[in-house]
């Protein structure tokens, strides 16, 4: 039996532990995904979305609990140590890419993420560049053609599903989406959605991604989970997660929880 994707286990992070200020950010939280689950998380601000992906990504120090990938113990590794198995999509486009650099060195970049031996030392290969031109042009944005182009020319929107190549170019063993549309305007963002369920359905990728969009978590991914207070209060997956509507989720947070949702961020997404 393979080892699940991840695995977090009875994990607590405090922020300020033992002064006036202490915040216990997580709660004990129990998560494992398997290979292929494309698990959307949401919640109101302060809830523990960004510090429970903080903490996976390795960027946030552990306070108590484990942290697996691919059964390989990962609770005390840098965020470098993970590299070879953990790709990241930031909210800001211009943080998963070099801007003066062209969108072929980009991607060359990416193909040697978790590996720096000869770094620069051929440039980009012949066979690379055809492969990147396949890649590019499976997103129908014309971005083929733009392999020479300085990505920081290009537009938030083309620049973010660059960057989400490159994050899959390696197919990572786990896929971490930090908000990776909120920046951009609603028919880009919605582009770079059905982009990221193309190549997550495509490469058979275990992602985790952090929405304030919960029409986005109902739409996208095959399991959703809800955050309230540092603890997981909804988790649901295949058919039951297909039928829910907005007010159905709602309504089971707010069963759950015991008290409403009331964060506008989310409620007016």
């Amino acid at each position: 039996m393979t080892n699940p994707v991840l695995e977090v286990k009875g994990l607590h992070q405090y922020f300020e532990k033992g002064t006036p200020n202490e915040n216990h950010a997580l709660k004990g939280i129990d998560l494992t995904l398997e290979q292929g689950e494309f698990v959307g998380i949401i919640g109101g601000n302060g809830a523990g979305k960004s510090t429970l992906l903080n903490s996976v990504a390795g960027s946030l120090p552990v306070t108590y609990g484990q942290v697996k990938i691919g059964g390989k113990d990962v609770t005390y590794q840098s965020v470098e140590a993970r590299a070879k198995l953990i790709s990241r999509v930031f909210q800001d486009p211009k943080q998963g890419s070099a801007p003066l650099l062209t969108v072929e060195e980009n991607l060359s970049l990416a193909l040697k993420r978790g590996s720096w031996r000869n770094f620069w030392r051929s440039g980009v290969k012949r066979n690379e560049r055809k492969m990147f031109k396949e890649r590019l042009a499976s997103l129908n944005l014309g971005l083929e053609d733009r392999l020479g182009a300085e990505i920081g020319l290009l537009s938030g929107g083309q620049r973010q599903a660059i960057t989400l190549l490159m994050a899959t170019l390696n197919q990572p063993e786990l896929l971490l989406l930090d908000e990776h549309t909120a920046a951009l305007d609603p028919q880009t963002s919605a582009t770079v959605m059905a982009l990221t369920a193309q190549i997550v359905a495509e490469q058979h990728l275990t992602a985790l991604m952090i929405t304030h969009n919960m029409a986005d978590a109902l739409k996208y991914g095959n399991r959703l989970i809800m955050l309230d207070h540092g603890q997981i209060v909804v988790d649901v997956r295949g058919e039951e997660k297909q039928n829910l509507t907005v007010p159905d989720l709602l309504e089971l947070f707010k069963e759950r929880s015991g008290a409403a949702m009331t964060d506008d961020a989310v409620l007016l997404s």
